[in-house]
C-alpha cells in the first residue's frame, strides 16, 4: 500500500503541507491514510460513478468529508451543480477549502449532519485521526469522542429533480431514506449510491427495509460487497448498494 501511494501521488502529494495535486486541482486533506482511502475508492474503484444525458445535472453529496468525490463529480460534468453535506469539522474544513481554491462556484457546502429529524444531535469523532472516514452521529459507528452538531432533514433540500444521490452516513442512512420516502421526495431523485453499513450493531439485521423501501419508491438496484473470510455472525459489512428509476432504465 505504502508504495502504491508513493506512485500514485508522485510529485503530487505534500505530506508537511497536507495537500495533494488531484486531476490538476490543488486539494487540501486531512492525513495521509484518509486521502489514499478516498482516492482509491473514488477515482479508481468509481464508487460514484454514474452517467446522465443532462450536460449540468444536479447532485446531492451527503457526507462529502474533505471533497473528494466534490472534485470527482466536477471532473466527470465541469458544469454539475452539487449540494453538498458534511458535519465533522475538520473534514469540512478542508472541504470549504478545497471548493473555494478550486474556483467551484457551482458547490453549496453545508456543515450539516442528516438524520430524519431536526434540531441539535451528538456527532462522534476522534480527535486523534481528522476526518476519519467512521465519524457518525451513531456512537457504535464511534465513539471515542463527541460534539454537538446541527442536524437537519434531507427531504427539507429536495425541492426539484436530482440526477444523482451519494449517502456515507455511516449508520444514518436508513433514517434518511425513511424520511425521504414518507415525504415523497425519492420520486425526485433519478439515481443513488448508498453505502450501506450492516451490522453496525450486530445483531441488527434491517437490510431487507432498506431493499423493501427502494422496490416500494420504484427503483431497481445492484449490490456490491466484499466479506472478511472465515464468515463470523454479526460481522461489519460496508454494502453499496446502486440504485436507480425503474421506469428509466
Amino acid at each position: 500500500m505504502a508504495t502504491y501511494f508513493r506512485v500514485l501521488f508522485l510529485r503530487r502529494y505534500d505530506s508537511l503541507n497536507k495537500t495533494a495535486n488531484i486531476v490538476g486541482l490543488k486539494m487540501k486533506f486531512c492525513n495521509d491514510d484518509i486521502l489514499f482511502n478516498l482516492f482509491n475508492e473514488i477515482f479508481i474503484h468509481h464508487e460514484n460513478h454514474f452517467v446522465t444525458e443532462s450536460k449540468k445535472p444536479y447532485i446531492i453529496d451527503c457526507g462529502s468529508n474533505i471533497g473528494m468525490s466534490v472534485l470527482y463529480f466536477k471532473m466527470l460534468y465541469p458544469d454539475a451543480n452539487i449540494l453538498a453535506f458534511e458535519p465533522g469539522e475538520d473534514a469540512f474544513a478542508c472541504l470549504d477549502a478545497n471548493i473555494k481554491s478550486n474556483w467551484m462556484n457551482t458547490v453549496t457546502a453545508n456543515k450539516i449532519a442528516l438524520a430524519g429529524r431536526e434540531g441539535s444531535i451528538d456527532f462522534y469523532c476522534d480527535h486523534d485521526k481528522p476526518g476519519s472516514l467512521i465519524m457518525s452521529t451513531n456512537p457504535a459507528r464511534m465513539s471515542k469522542h463527541k460534539r454537538v452538531v446541527k442536524v437537519t432533514r434531507l427531504s427539507n433540500y429536495i425541492d426539484c429533480m436530482v440526477d444523482f444521490l451519494k449517502m456515507d452516513v455511516e449508520g444514518t442512512e436508513m433514517e434518511i431514506m425513511e424520511d425521504l420516502f414518507r415525504e415523497g421526495k425519492l420520486n425526485y431523485i433519478r439515481q443513488m449510491a448508498i453505502e450501506y453499513h450492516h451490522h453496525i450493531i450486530s445483531d441488527s439485521n434491517e437490510l431487507s427495509r432498506m431493499l423493501r423501501l427502494l422496490e416500494d419508491a420504484g427503483f431497481g438496484y445492484q449490490i456490491e460487497s466484499n466479506l472478511k473470510r472465515p464468515f463470523s455472525k454479526g460481522q461489519f459489512q460496508d454494502i453499496l448498494i446502486y440504485a436507480y428509476q425503474a421506469m428509466s432504465c
